[in-house]
């Protein structure tokens, strides 16, 4: 155990963040749920299902390597099939202090480095990197990246370790919707959507255990309820968010971030469309016909008075974005179900709390404290 450590003491937003896993990523946090007895982090015999550990082959530097979550599988119209994950897991080196960087066709593994040693040779090369999302390049609003499989190496069905098949459709995210996922630290876990249009910032390193590249303001993201890290931690970066159905869920988003009380998603139809836009023509889920899906909550169910919190939220982003130790805002519900403005704070304050009002155009203003936002 103290040779993982010390190879792996930070392994960074390429998705092992600082001292969240040490020995524990190769015992405790290399199962699902108590009583599943599903290794997420094994080395699979192929073909592999997803929701498993994966990532770039070369994702070592500066001493340290990283991982992260082969999330799902996606299709174009001509038949090809590719992991979906996050920019950031499959593709985030861009830097030269060792010479190398992220280039397309090279190996995506499983599991990932960080799952065997750092030793590549220990993996499986199960698809080839195709193309990518980097959420700091202009007009980028995704952390995403695809790689088309090889032949026989990835189930064709898009099977997810404890979920299995998914439906071929996709929904949106509503306030109060259950969800789940599964990924490389936490396996299957479950929780319900919070904040809905939220603006979140997000730092970036240069490579793995690199120094920090910048800060990307998302918007339009889905925040989760993430308390304790119960729902998203450290190495489940590109895990897919589904509805909480028990068969042929549909996606709702594509998880790379969060904090100790929330996790961040984007949306998985703007994903889809970003990697439409860049050539991959007609890219959807793997999988078959939808499950019956639960219902809305009553916050919101009413799509106009929705469209009008958003707008309040719009319309005074600026004051919203200068909260003392602010790091975001949405829309979300309060404990009657009635919408609210959501002010995120890293720690809430007096001074934040001076910041805040206790209504904008009507709608009521809730501060929540959610600590540090990474990505994972």
């Amino acid at each position: 155990m103290k040779r993982i450590s010390n190879l792996l003491r930070r392994a960074g937003p390429a998705c092992l963040t600082t001292f969240l896993l040490l020995a524990a990523a190769a015992t405790a946090l290399a199962k699902g749920p108590p009583g599943s007895g599903v290794s997420h982090t094994a080395k699979q015999t192929p073909p592999i299902q997803l929701g498993t550990s994966g990532g770039w082959a070369n994702d070592l530097a500066n001493g340290f390597c990283c991982g992260g979550t082969a999330g799902s599988l996606v299709q174009d119209s001509s038949g090809n099939q590719y992991i979906l994950s996050n920019y950031h897991v499959l593709a985030g080196d861009v830097d030269s202090s060792d010479g190398v960087y992220s280039k397309f066709a090279e190996p995506i593994i499983q599991p990932g480095l960080i799952d065997v040693s750092c030793d590549k040779a220990s993996a499986q090369s199960v698809a080839n990197l195709t193309q990518w999302a980097d959420p700091l390049a202009a007009g980028v609003n995704v952390d995403a990246a695809i790689a088309q499989v090889t032949a026989g190496q990835v189930r064709t069905d898009g099977s997810i370790l404890e979920i299995g098949t998914l439906s071929d459709q996709t929904v949106a995210a509503f306030i109060g919707q259950g969800v789940k996922k599964s990924g490389r630290t936490t396996g299957l876990s479950s929780s319900r959507v919070d904040v809905l249009n939220a603006t979140v910032s997000v730092a970036y390193d240069t490579e793995c255990a690199g120094s920090q590249r910048g800060v990307k303001t998302y918007t339009g993201q889905i925040l989760v309820r993430n308390r304790g890290n119960k729902f998203l931690n450290a190495g489940d970066s590109g895990s897919l968010m589904v509805e909480n159905v028990s068969s042929n869920p549909r996606a709702v988003g594509l998880l790379f971030a969060g904090s100790s009380s929330i996790a961040v998603a984007n949306p998985i139809d703007e994903v889809l469309q970003f990697f439409q836009s860049h050539g991959i023509i007609g890219l959807g889920m793997v999988g078959g016909a939808a499950a019956t899906s639960g219902t809305q909550s009553a916050a919101s169910a009413d799509p106009a008075r929705l469209d009008q919190a958003i707008g309040v939220q719009k319309r005074h982003a600026r004051s919203l974005e200068n909260v003392p130790n602010g790091i975001g805002h949405g829309i979300g519900a309060d404990g009657a179900g009635r919408l609210v403005i959501k002010v995120l704070v890293e720690k809430d304050t007096p001074e934040a709390r001076r910041a805040v009002p206790e209504t904008l155009d009507g709608f009521p203003v809730e501060i929540e404290e959610v600590g540090r936002i990474v990505a994972y």
